[in-house]
Protein backbone atom coordinates (compact mmCIF):
# COMPACT_ATOMS: atom_id res chain seq x y z
CA UNK A 1 0.00 0.00 0.00
CA UNK A 2 1.16 3.66 -0.79
CA UNK A 3 0.97 6.00 1.87
CA UNK A 4 0.78 9.38 1.28
CA UNK A 5 2.62 10.17 4.67
CA UNK A 6 6.66 12.19 4.60
CA UNK A 7 9.09 10.48 6.29
CA UNK A 8 11.93 12.40 8.27
CA UNK A 9 15.39 11.67 7.97
CA UNK A 10 18.58 13.07 9.71
CA UNK A 11 21.87 12.78 7.79
CA UNK A 12 25.33 13.23 8.99
CA UNK A 13 27.26 12.71 5.62
CA UNK A 14 30.95 12.74 6.76
CA UNK A 15 34.01 11.49 4.55
CA UNK A 16 34.45 8.38 6.72
CA UNK A 17 31.02 7.48 7.32
CA UNK A 18 26.93 8.05 6.96
CA UNK A 19 24.96 8.30 10.04
CA UNK A 20 21.11 8.38 9.47
CA UNK A 21 18.56 9.07 11.87
CA UNK A 22 15.26 8.34 11.19
CA UNK A 23 11.40 9.76 13.31
CA UNK A 24 11.96 8.96 16.83
CA UNK A 25 13.44 6.17 16.45
CA UNK A 26 17.59 6.94 16.70
CA UNK A 27 20.23 5.87 14.24
CA UNK A 28 19.25 2.99 12.00
CA UNK A 29 21.94 3.31 9.80
CA UNK A 30 25.43 3.60 10.86
CA UNK A 31 28.25 2.26 7.42
CA UNK A 32 31.18 4.12 5.96
CA UNK A 33 30.63 6.51 3.27
CA UNK A 34 32.24 4.20 0.21
CA UNK A 35 31.36 2.27 -2.75
CA UNK A 36 32.71 -0.39 -4.53
CA UNK A 37 33.28 1.18 -8.72
CA UNK A 38 33.68 -1.36 -11.62
CA UNK A 39 36.35 1.41 -13.49
CA UNK A 40 35.79 0.54 -16.81
CA UNK A 41 32.11 2.11 -16.89
CA UNK A 42 32.02 4.07 -13.05
CA UNK A 43 29.30 1.82 -12.01
CA UNK A 44 28.41 0.34 -8.47
CA UNK A 45 28.90 -3.42 -8.20
CA UNK A 46 26.22 -5.50 -7.36
CA UNK A 47 23.52 -3.39 -9.34
CA UNK A 48 24.28 -0.52 -7.14
CA UNK A 49 24.43 -2.16 -3.93
CA UNK A 50 27.98 -2.78 -3.16
CA UNK A 51 28.20 0.71 -0.98
CA UNK A 52 28.49 0.94 3.02
CA UNK A 53 29.92 -2.12 5.17
CA UNK A 54 30.11 -4.47 1.56
CA UNK A 55 32.49 -1.73 -0.14
CA UNK A 56 34.71 -1.10 2.75
CA UNK A 57 34.80 -5.42 2.80
CA UNK A 58 36.00 -5.32 -0.13
CA UNK A 59 38.92 -2.58 0.01
CA UNK A 60 42.44 -4.38 -0.75
CA UNK A 61 40.69 -7.99 -2.15
CA UNK A 62 39.71 -6.14 -5.22
CA UNK A 63 40.86 -6.67 -8.57
CA UNK A 64 42.64 -4.51 -10.40
CA UNK A 65 39.54 -3.39 -12.47
CA UNK A 66 37.47 -2.90 -8.99
CA UNK A 67 37.73 0.46 -7.21
CA UNK A 68 36.54 1.59 -3.25
CA UNK A 69 35.41 5.06 -4.36
CA UNK A 70 34.70 7.63 -1.10
CA UNK A 71 32.62 10.49 -2.86
CA UNK A 72 33.17 12.90 0.26
CA UNK A 73 36.74 12.13 0.54
CA UNK A 74 37.41 15.82 1.05
CA UNK A 75 34.68 16.57 3.02
CA UNK A 76 32.96 17.35 -0.47
CA UNK A 77 30.65 15.83 -3.21
CA UNK A 78 33.51 14.81 -5.17
CA UNK A 79 31.89 12.42 -7.66
CA UNK A 80 27.80 13.59 -7.83
CA UNK A 81 27.35 10.12 -9.85
CA UNK A 82 28.29 8.10 -7.55
CA UNK A 83 27.61 9.94 -4.18
CA UNK A 84 23.75 10.35 -5.35
CA UNK A 85 23.95 6.08 -6.17
CA UNK A 86 25.13 5.53 -3.09
CA UNK A 87 22.95 7.65 -1.11
CA UNK A 88 19.75 5.99 -3.15
CA UNK A 89 21.14 2.57 -1.57
CA UNK A 90 21.37 4.11 2.22
CA UNK A 91 18.15 5.94 1.93
CA UNK A 92 16.25 2.96 0.78
CA UNK A 93 17.56 1.18 3.41
CA UNK A 94 16.22 3.43 6.18
CA UNK A 95 13.01 4.10 4.15
CA UNK A 96 10.26 1.37 6.07
CA UNK A 97 7.45 1.76 4.18
CA UNK A 98 5.94 2.79 0.28
CA UNK A 99 5.27 6.49 0.38
CA UNK A 100 4.12 8.39 -2.04
CA UNK A 101 6.61 10.87 -1.18
CA UNK A 102 10.50 10.58 -0.77
CA UNK A 103 11.38 11.45 2.31
CA UNK A 104 11.94 14.58 4.05
CA UNK A 105 16.15 15.45 4.51
CA UNK A 106 18.14 17.23 6.99
CA UNK A 107 21.97 16.84 6.50
CA UNK A 108 24.77 18.07 7.74
CA UNK A 109 27.42 20.17 6.07
CA UNK A 110 30.81 20.97 7.03
CA UNK A 111 32.04 24.75 7.80
CA UNK A 112 33.30 26.13 4.67
CA UNK A 113 31.26 24.68 2.13
CA UNK A 114 30.91 27.10 -0.63
CA UNK A 115 27.38 27.83 -2.18
CA UNK A 116 28.13 25.27 -5.56
CA UNK A 117 29.25 22.75 -3.00
CA UNK A 118 25.85 22.97 -1.17
CA UNK A 119 24.04 22.89 -4.23
CA UNK A 120 25.74 19.87 -5.10
CA UNK A 121 24.75 17.98 -2.15
CA UNK A 122 21.14 18.76 -2.47
CA UNK A 123 20.91 17.99 -6.05
CA UNK A 124 22.78 13.88 -5.08
CA UNK A 125 20.21 13.94 -2.35
CA UNK A 126 17.46 14.96 -4.34
CA UNK A 127 18.51 12.38 -7.29
CA UNK A 128 19.42 9.81 -4.41
CA UNK A 129 14.91 10.07 -3.91
CA UNK A 130 14.64 12.84 -1.01
CA UNK A 131 11.61 14.89 -1.42
CA UNK A 132 12.63 17.89 0.68
CA UNK A 133 16.57 18.48 1.62
CA UNK A 134 17.65 21.05 4.30
CA UNK A 135 21.19 21.66 5.44
CA UNK A 136 22.63 22.70 8.72
CA UNK A 137 26.46 23.19 9.49
CA UNK A 138 27.91 19.96 11.29
CA UNK A 139 29.04 21.56 14.15
CA UNK A 140 25.95 23.28 14.85
CA UNK A 141 24.32 19.92 14.66
CA UNK A 142 27.08 18.66 16.78
CA UNK A 143 26.08 21.03 19.46
CA UNK A 144 22.84 20.13 19.65
CA UNK A 145 22.86 16.28 19.57
CA UNK A 146 25.75 17.05 22.14
CA UNK A 147 23.52 18.71 24.68
CA UNK A 148 24.73 22.32 24.12
CA UNK A 149 22.46 24.92 25.13
CA UNK A 150 21.79 26.58 21.69
CA UNK A 151 18.77 28.16 21.98
CA UNK A 152 19.91 29.94 25.45
CA UNK A 153 20.87 32.86 26.25
CA UNK A 154 24.36 31.98 27.51
CA UNK A 155 27.44 31.30 24.68
CA UNK A 156 28.32 27.85 23.63
CA UNK A 157 31.66 26.68 21.84
CA UNK A 158 31.51 23.10 20.30
CA UNK A 159 34.68 21.51 18.76
CA UNK A 160 33.41 18.65 16.31
CA UNK A 161 36.77 17.09 15.45
CA UNK A 162 36.09 14.70 12.54
CA UNK A 163 37.81 12.48 10.30
CA UNK A 164 39.71 14.76 7.17
CA UNK A 165 38.75 18.66 9.54
CA UNK A 166 37.66 20.27 12.65
CA UNK A 167 34.66 22.26 13.01
CA UNK A 168 34.66 25.08 15.49
CA UNK A 169 31.51 27.33 16.03
CA UNK A 170 29.67 29.65 18.82
CA UNK A 171 26.57 30.01 19.54
CA UNK A 172 23.77 32.48 21.29
CA UNK A 173 20.51 32.50 21.34
CA UNK A 174 19.96 30.12 18.04
CA UNK A 175 22.69 32.43 15.92
CA UNK A 176 26.34 31.68 15.03
CA UNK A 177 28.54 34.12 16.53
CA UNK A 178 31.32 32.39 14.89
CA UNK A 179 32.55 29.98 13.41
CA UNK A 180 36.19 28.06 12.06
CA UNK A 181 37.65 25.28 10.29
CA UNK A 182 40.70 23.72 10.46
CA UNK A 183 42.11 20.88 8.05
CA UNK A 184 42.95 18.61 10.93
CA UNK A 185 41.23 15.83 11.87
CA UNK A 186 42.13 11.86 12.44
CA UNK A 187 43.67 11.70 9.27
CA UNK A 188 46.26 14.75 10.07
CA UNK A 189 46.74 12.33 13.23
CA UNK A 190 47.56 9.06 11.34
CA UNK A 191 50.00 10.93 8.95
CA UNK A 192 51.86 12.46 11.89
CA UNK A 193 52.18 8.91 13.47
CA UNK A 194 53.77 7.59 9.88
CA UNK A 195 55.64 10.41 10.16
CA UNK A 196 56.96 9.78 13.54
CA UNK A 197 58.16 6.00 12.47
CA UNK A 198 59.43 6.98 9.38
CA UNK A 199 61.62 9.93 11.52
CA UNK A 200 62.87 8.24 14.60
CA UNK A 201 63.04 4.28 13.45
CA UNK A 202 63.58 4.82 9.59
CA UNK A 203 60.55 2.12 9.18
CA UNK A 204 57.91 2.73 6.48
CA UNK A 205 54.38 1.82 8.10
CA UNK A 206 50.91 2.56 5.90
CA UNK A 207 48.19 4.72 7.50
CA UNK A 208 45.81 2.04 8.25
CA UNK A 209 48.47 0.35 10.99
CA UNK A 210 48.55 4.28 11.79
CA UNK A 211 44.92 4.23 12.18
CA UNK A 212 44.99 1.15 14.48
CA UNK A 213 47.57 2.39 16.75
CA UNK A 214 45.89 5.76 17.25
CA UNK A 215 41.97 4.12 17.97
CA UNK A 216 43.59 1.41 20.14
CA UNK A 217 46.39 2.96 21.71
CA UNK A 218 46.92 6.65 21.14
CA UNK A 219 46.15 9.32 24.06
CA UNK A 220 46.54 12.82 24.45
CA UNK A 221 47.41 13.04 27.85
CA UNK A 222 50.22 11.06 29.99
CA UNK A 223 48.68 7.48 30.74
CA UNK A 224 49.05 5.82 33.98
CA UNK A 225 51.55 3.23 32.35
CA UNK A 226 53.66 3.36 29.28
CA UNK A 227 53.82 0.29 27.20
CA UNK A 228 55.80 -0.86 24.22
CA UNK A 229 54.37 -2.20 20.87
CA UNK A 230 54.91 -3.68 18.11
CA UNK A 231 54.96 -2.15 14.38
CA UNK A 232 56.00 -3.67 11.17
CA UNK A 233 57.10 -2.45 8.21
CA UNK A 234 59.64 -1.70 5.38
CA UNK A 235 62.66 -0.60 5.94
CA UNK A 236 63.66 3.23 4.93
CA UNK A 237 66.53 2.32 3.05
CA UNK A 238 66.45 -1.68 1.96
CA UNK A 239 63.02 -1.52 1.43
CA UNK A 240 62.94 -5.09 3.41
CA UNK A 241 60.49 -6.07 5.74
CA UNK A 242 61.50 -5.09 9.53
CA UNK A 243 59.61 -5.04 12.58
CA UNK A 244 60.54 -2.34 15.51
CA UNK A 245 58.72 -1.49 18.79
CA UNK A 246 57.44 2.25 19.42
CA UNK A 247 55.79 2.91 22.79
CA UNK A 248 52.50 4.77 23.87
CA UNK A 249 55.19 7.86 24.68
CA UNK A 250 55.97 8.34 21.55
CA UNK A 251 52.80 7.47 20.26
CA UNK A 252 51.05 10.32 22.18
CA UNK A 253 54.27 12.91 21.55
CA UNK A 254 53.20 12.40 17.78
CA UNK A 255 49.47 13.58 17.56
CA UNK A 256 50.07 16.37 20.11
CA UNK A 257 51.68 18.77 17.80
CA UNK A 258 47.89 18.77 15.43
CA UNK A 259 45.62 18.75 18.69
CA UNK A 260 47.75 21.64 20.00
CA UNK A 261 46.84 23.38 16.63
CA UNK A 262 43.32 22.25 17.10
CA UNK A 263 43.18 23.63 20.42
CA UNK A 264 44.74 27.35 19.31
CA UNK A 265 42.47 27.17 17.08
CA UNK A 266 39.50 27.03 19.88
CA UNK A 267 41.33 29.75 22.08
CA UNK A 268 41.93 32.12 19.19
CA UNK A 269 37.68 31.10 18.18
CA UNK A 270 36.87 32.47 21.50
CA UNK A 271 39.36 35.17 22.02
CA UNK A 272 37.69 37.67 19.62
CA UNK A 273 33.85 37.43 21.68
CA UNK A 274 32.69 39.92 23.83
CA UNK A 275 33.35 39.50 27.39
CA UNK A 276 30.51 38.65 28.69
CA UNK A 277 29.86 35.91 26.02
CA UNK A 278 33.97 34.46 26.94
CA UNK A 279 32.59 34.95 30.43
CA UNK A 280 30.06 32.05 29.87
CA UNK A 281 32.49 29.45 28.14
CA UNK A 282 34.32 30.15 30.84
CA UNK A 283 31.47 28.81 32.97
CA UNK A 284 30.14 26.35 30.31
CA UNK A 285 32.95 25.34 28.65
CA UNK A 286 33.09 23.75 25.45
CA UNK A 287 32.00 20.37 23.94
CA UNK A 288 33.38 18.16 22.16
CA UNK A 289 32.18 16.15 19.57
CA UNK A 290 33.12 13.79 16.58
CA UNK A 291 34.82 10.32 16.56
CA UNK A 292 38.09 12.38 17.42
CA UNK A 293 37.20 13.14 20.63
CA UNK A 294 36.87 9.76 21.89
CA UNK A 295 40.76 9.57 22.15
CA UNK A 296 41.30 9.14 25.77
CA UNK A 297 42.79 12.31 27.56
CA UNK A 298 42.00 14.76 25.21
CA UNK A 299 39.45 16.75 27.33
CA UNK A 300 42.07 17.35 29.73
CA UNK A 301 44.70 17.98 26.80
CA UNK A 302 42.41 20.78 25.52
CA UNK A 303 41.17 22.35 28.87
CA UNK A 304 44.88 22.64 30.12
CA UNK A 305 45.85 23.94 26.55
CA UNK A 306 42.80 26.73 25.70
CA UNK A 307 42.33 27.39 29.35
CA UNK A 308 38.71 26.62 29.50
CA UNK A 309 36.91 23.75 30.86
CA UNK A 310 36.40 21.18 27.67
CA UNK A 311 34.31 18.16 28.12
CA UNK A 312 32.84 15.20 25.92
CA UNK A 313 29.48 14.63 24.76
CA UNK A 314 28.46 11.10 25.88
CA UNK A 315 27.47 10.29 21.96
CA UNK A 316 30.67 12.16 20.43
CA UNK A 317 30.70 9.95 17.31
CA UNK A 318 26.61 10.48 16.80
CA UNK A 319 26.15 13.62 18.14
CA UNK A 320 25.35 15.51 14.57
CA UNK A 321 23.14 12.97 13.49
CA UNK A 322 21.90 12.65 16.91
CA UNK A 323 21.17 16.86 16.79
CA UNK A 324 20.10 17.04 12.48
CA UNK A 325 17.40 14.27 14.11
CA UNK A 326 16.63 16.93 16.84
CA UNK A 327 16.25 19.54 14.16
CA UNK A 328 14.00 17.28 11.58
CA UNK A 329 11.38 16.68 14.62
CA UNK A 330 10.63 20.74 15.04
CA UNK A 331 12.09 22.29 12.08
CA UNK A 332 9.65 25.18 12.79
CA UNK A 333 11.81 25.92 16.07
CA UNK A 334 14.88 25.23 14.62
CA UNK A 335 14.09 27.10 11.20
CA UNK A 336 16.40 30.38 11.21
CA UNK A 337 19.93 27.69 12.01
CA UNK A 338 19.33 26.07 8.99
CA UNK A 339 21.11 27.29 5.89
Amino acid sequence: MIRLSRQCLAIDLGPASTIICRGDEGIVLDEPTAAAVQTSTGRILHQGAAVGRLAQALRDRTPSEVAVSYPLATGRVADPQICQAMMRQFLQKCTTRRSFFGPQVICTVPSGATMVERAALITALRGAGAAQVGLILRSVAAAIGGGAPVLEATAACTCEIGSTQTDLVATCLGEVLAERRLPIGGDTLDQAIVDAVRTDFNLRIGSSQAATLRTEFGSAYAREEETALEIHGSDGITGAPRTSQITTQQLREAIQKPLTEIALGIRELIQPLAPQLAGDLAQQGVLLCGGLSLTPGIAAFFSQTVGVPCRTASMPREAAALGASIVAADSDRWRGILL
